[in-house]
This record gives C-alpha cells, sequence and structure tokens, in this order.
C-alpha cells in the first residue's frame, strides 16, 4: 500500500510519550541484538534517557490511520539539553529516527527526515548533524539519499571497537 501522500507529520502531544517509546525500541531492537550483551542495557539506557531529554526539542512524530508510525527528534542550534551530541553553532541535530519495521520502505522514515530538514531552514539553522552505525545500512542509504553527506569531524567512540559516524546536511550547498 502506498502511504506516503497520507502521512500526516505532526509534533507529537505529551500523551503519546509511551507510544514513542516502544516504537523506537521496536525500531531499534535488531540492531542491540547485535551488541554485546555487557552493552545493551548502557545503549537502552541512552536511548531512553534522549527520549526523555528536557529542554526544547521538537518531537514529530509521522502518524497514518490514526496510528504512530514513526518518530524523531530535532534539536535547534540554540538547545540546551544535556543529551546533544552535536554541539556545533548554527547546528542543529536529528536524533533517534525510529520507524515501526512494518512501515519501512513507505516513506516514513523520509517524510521525518524532510520535515527536520524543512523546520531547520525555516528557522534559520546552517546544518543539521547526526550520528549513525554502519550497521544500520537502511538509514544510512536513506540519510545519503536525502543529501546528508559523512562528516567524520563528529565521529565517536563510546567504547572499544564501536565507531558512531557523523553525517550532516548543509544547507549552504
Amino acid at each position: 500500500m502506498d502511504i506516503i501522500k497520507k502521512i500526516l507529520i505532526r509534533d507529537a502531544m505529551e500523551s503519546e510519550q509511551n507510544i514513542i517509546r516502544a516504537i523506537v525500541e521496536e525500531a531499534y531492537v535488531e540492531y542491540v541484538k547485535r551488541m554485546e550483551e555487557s552493552m545493551r542495557e548502557e545503549y537502552y539506557r541512552r536511548l531512553l534517557t534522549t527520549l526523555e531529554t528536557k529542554g526544547f526539542v521538537e518531537r514529530i512524530v509521522a502518524e497514518f490511520d490514526g496510528n504512530i508510525l514513526g518518530s524523531v527528534l530535532l534539536y535547534p542550534s540554540t538547545s540546551s539539553a544535556n543529551e546533544r551530541v552535536v554541539r556545533n553553532p548554527g547546528w542543529a541535530e536529528l536524533r533517534l529516527l525510529a520507524v515501526l519495521p512494518s512501515a519501512r520502505g513507505q516513506g516514513v522514515g523520509a517524510s521525518l527526515i524532510q520535515e527536520c530538514i524543512r523546520r531547520a531552514r525555516i528557522n534559520g539553522e546552517k546544518t543539521i548533524g547526526l550520528h549513525t552505525k554502519d550497521e544500520m545500512r537502511s538509514a544510512v542509504h536513506l540519510y545519503e539519499r536525502l543529501g546528508f553527506t559523512r562528516f567524520q569531524e563528529l565521529d565517536f567512540s563510546p567504547a572499544t571497537g564501536i565507531l558512531i559516524k557523523g553525517y550532516c546536511y548543509n544547507f549552504d550547498e
């Protein structure tokens, strides 16, 4: 079914936090399974801490037929939220893009990212930064297809043998 034309992109409501949490957990479970067991609990803790971030963050959802299929967080460059990783002046940050596995390949993720790009542009941001891992191949492909490019200066390693790669979308190009 082609749902892309019927997807409603909107701000999340406070009452939807548990739904968003469940979507993030379901969307990320395949990546968590590949991690060493010793790292899984800490990774989930960080995911949930990020979801509960206080401060100015735009919580955006994709809805179809009354059901939330995906979500994303957009931190403006002016945000002082503690969980922000990208701290370059004039850079917004896209975090925790999550789409239900059953809704993947239907334009949900692309619609959420395009909304982040639209909002960041309106807010006068220079760039949007994000982080991902090679294991998230479909996400990497989606980011690159939508114009994000590798930005190694954002790379970091939270543990031995793990590389979190930085990408950016530059509005000046």
